[in-house]
C-alpha cells in the first residue's frame, strides 16, 4: 500500500468503504457508509505527514484479505497502515494504533491501489480536438479532474507514456490536485 500525498488510501470511492477524514479539534472522524464527504476532505484525511514528522496511521476495520498462499480471502480482520506500509493484520492492528484514522470496512475486501502501466493522463479526459484548440488551461483542469477521478476509481499509480504530463505531476506530487503516483 502507497500513501504519498494527498492521494493516498487509495481504493475506489472512499465513501462506498467508509470515509477516513482529518481530526478535528482532537477528534477522530469516520463517516458512516453511504455517506459523500468533500473530495478535498477525502485528501485531506489521508494526506502523508510532512517530512520529519510521524507517519500518518490509517487502521482499516472489518475487513476481508487475500492470503495469497491460501488462495482465498480471510475472516473479516483488522488492517494497520502507516505510512507507506502495512504495519500489522489481525487483532493486534486495533491496539497498535489508538492515534489512527478508523476507515469502518464492514466485511468488505481491502485491496491495494491498482496501477495502470500504460495511460496519458493530459490527453485521457477531452477529445483529440479539444487538445488542439482549446486554451491550454482548460485540458490542464481536465487533465486535473481526470486524475482525480482516476484516484477515485482505484488506481494509485500510471505510467503516463506520452504528452505534456510533467505538471500535472508536480501537482499532485506538491498536494494541489488528488491523483495518482504518475511515472
Amino acid at each position: 500500500v502507497r500513501a504519498t500525498g494527498p492521494r493516498s488510501g487509495r481504493g475506489g470511492d472512499a465513501g462506498e468503504l467508509g470515509a477516513a477524514l482529518p481530526e478535528q479539534g482532537g477528534q477522530r472522524r469516520v463517516l458512516r457508509e453511504g455517506a459523500q464527504p468533500r473530495l478535498a476532505d477525502r485528501a485531506a484525511g489521508l494526506a502523508q505527514a510532512a517530512p520529519g514528522a510521524a507517519s500518518p496511521a490509517v487502521l482499516f476495520r472489518d475487513v476481508r484479505v487475500l492470503d495469497v498462499v491460501a488462495g482465498k480471502l480471510t475472516a473479516p480482520t483488522d488492517v494497520l497502515v502507516r505510512g507507506n506500509l502495512i504495519a500489522k493484520i489481525g487483532s493486534a492492528a486495533l491496539a497498535a494504533s489508538p492515534d489512527a484514522t478508523i476507515v469502518e470496512g464492514g466485511g468488505r475486501t481491502l485491496m491495494p491501489g491498482l496501477i495502470d502501466a500504460h495511460t496519458h493522463m493530459m490527453f485521457a479526459t477531452v477529445p483529440q480536438i479539444l487538445i488542439l484548440t482549446a486554451d491550454i488551461g482548460y485540458v490542464h483542469i481536465a487533465a486535473g479532474k481526470g486524475a482525480t477521478d482516476m484516484l477515485l476509481r482505484g488506481f494509485t499509480s500510471v505510467r503516463d507514456l506520452g504528452g505534456p504530463v510533467f505538471g500535472l505531476k508536480k501537482a499532485i506530487d506538491d498536494g494541489l490536485v488528488p491523483g495518482p503516483r504518475i511515472w
